[in-house]
């Protein structure tokens, strides 16, 4: 048995070991059907013969007087009975005194009259008004019988009564010139304990064919249940070896135990995953941050030194035609080199924040103060959807201003030919969520989990450094910044960030609104 189930599909094993349970109770009923059925037939069968063998030897008697008196005379209605009742006496009443429990009768259609022979009880002797009751009540229960063999021609062997009152009946019609004259019956009380048996048979075979469709359904339905789940906890594995972010759904039972398992599982890895993510950012900023700080260092001295040289070039070349221009483009690049080597030591050399309970809406506010002719200036609608009152935030005001500056840059820049900026705050879950919405052309999926990489850019004039420094930022102060949603329609960034303790949010003298 395990050799046939060794290798086999999940459901395969399950419908093998249901076979198996369900065998032995068809094995039951296939012995109930074709031998314990069988032999309540024989029983029948033997009764059924002998009662048949009385009625036929009754019958025949009648029809050997009938055919020994074939005068004219013989039709009289009175000698008709008269000869039938004699024969019949002479000849039921020894069958009927031989078998105990063995009723014979005869009726004859043309005067109505019954004669019988024999008790199906043992009963004590009657009196005439008891004898015409019982001829009356035996007719009555015989009719039936009669009437049909009347039609038919034809024998007729029957089980009659009620269920514990029953009575096997053998009945043959007497025919003479084609005419019903007579019709002789046997009949003998099915014990009642064969009738309940036989009836309690047929029950139980109905209950055990029923029970077996049901267990037969039963298992079919928990099979299927089974491999279902079986196979939608394989196809979620599947989804899982591609996108650790997937789940499994939630399922009753043990199986919903397991699938519960897998997906903590798969959260421990997922975080596994990402600690050591964290863990591998942060060794790659700290070597690049020491070497990023050398260089800037390195950069700044000459960069100094050329700009101390077009000062003193000033004062004694300010009157040669073309210096402006040229003093003009040197400065600018001075200027602009300055500001490479101040993101890259703030990269390198990051200081704690200094926070305190700061409003996010204010700060946004004073951001938007001195960016709004930016944004007019590219032709971008500022949409301000801020939530109040907004709970107040563990903040440095100045770090994450730089943060949203960063972010409001980034979006004019992703739309070079007008748009619309959305700027939506609200609080969830004990953060203060800071949402940025551009229209431009949205972020590939696959730069998605790159933008906040140190030095990685899609811009030919960036340096990469600008995303990389606000996550930076972000990440001490104990929040998070992502890319909440990215389409060809636009890009969502959002920047979450701790709500203050209600002890230091309370004093509004406090408050830091970044102005």
């Amino acid at each position: 048995m395990l050799r046939i189930l060794r290798n086999r599909s999940f459901a395969t094993q399950i419908m093998i070991t249901v076979s198996a349970i369900l065998l032995i109770p068809i094995l039951v009923m296939v012995y109930d059907i074709f031998f314990s059925g069988a032999k309540d037939e024989m029983l029948l069968k033997t009764k059924e013969e002998r009662l048949k063998t009385m009625v036929e030897t009754t019958a025949r008697e009648l029809n050997k007087v009938l055919l020994q008196n074939e005068q004219e005379r013989l039709f009289a209605s009175s000698n008709i009975i008269n000869v039938l009742s004699s024969t019949f006496e002479m000849t039921a009443k020894p069958l009927a005194d031989a078998n105990p429990g063995v009723r014979l009768g005869l009726y004859i259609p043309q005067t109505e009259e019954l004669f019988v022979y024999g008790f199906l009880h043992q009963y004590r002797p009657l009196t005439p008004e008891e004898k015409e009751e019982r001829e009356r009540r035996i007719l009555n229960e015989a009719s039936s019988g009669i009437t049909a063999v009347s039609a038919t021609k034809e024998p007729l062997t029957r089980i009659t009564g009620s269920l514990g009152d029953q009575a096997f009946e053998s009945l043959v019609p007497i025919i003479y010139k084609e005419k019903v004259i007579a019709i002789v019956w046997a009949d003998e009380q099915v014990h009642p304990v064969f009738a309940q048996s036989r009836q309690f048979s047929l029950i139980a075979r109905y209950l055990t064919l029923i029970g077996l469709f049901l267990g037969l359904g039963a298992a079919l339905y928990v099979v299927h249940n089974l491999a279902s789940e079986v196979r939608v906890i394989k196809n979620g594995l599947l989804s899982m070896e591609e996108n650790i972010d997937n789940r499994l759904p939630a399922m009753p039972g043990e199986i919903g135990e397991v699938v519960q398992a897998i997906n903590n599982l798969a959260d421990s890895l997922k975080e596994k995953r990402r600690l050591q993510e964290e863990l591998m950012r942060s060794e790659r900023l700290i070597a690049l941050g020491r070497l990023v700080t050398g260089i800037a260092h390195e950069l700044r001295n000459p960069l100094g030194i050329v700009k101390a040289t077009v000062q003193v070039m000033e004062g004694e070349y300010k009157n040669q035609e073309g210096f402006k221009e040229y003093r003009k483009v040197i400065c600018e690049q001075i200027d602009r080199g300055n500001k490479v080597i101040q993101e890259l030591l703030d990269f390198g050399r990051p200081s704690k924040p200094v926070v305190s309970p700061t409003d996010m809406n204010k700060l946004l506010e004073s951001v938007l103060t001195f960016t709004h002719p930016i944004l007019r200036q590219n032709k971008i609608e500022l949409v301000k959807d801020f939530t109040e009152p907004l709970p107040l935030a563990d903040a440095d005001s100045d770090r994450i201003k730089q943060v949203f500056v960063n972010l409001i840059l980034n979006a004019i820049q992703a739309m070079p030919n007008s748009g619309k900026l959305t700027i939506h705050t609200t609080a969830e879950n004990n953060m203060v969520i800071v949402n940025f919405t551009d229209t431009g052309q949205g972020i590939k999926q696959s730069d998605v989990t790159k933008i906040f990489d140190p030095f990685y850019t899609t811009k030919e004039d960036g340096t990469g450094l600008g995303l990389s420094i606000s996550h930076q930022i972000v990440h001490m102060h104990n929040g998070k910044i992502w890319v909440s949603e990215t389409s060809p329609k636009g890009t969502t960034i959002s920047v979450s960030l701790p709500q203050s303790s209600p002890k230091e949010g309370n004093d509004d003298s406090e408050q830091d609104s970044g102005y």
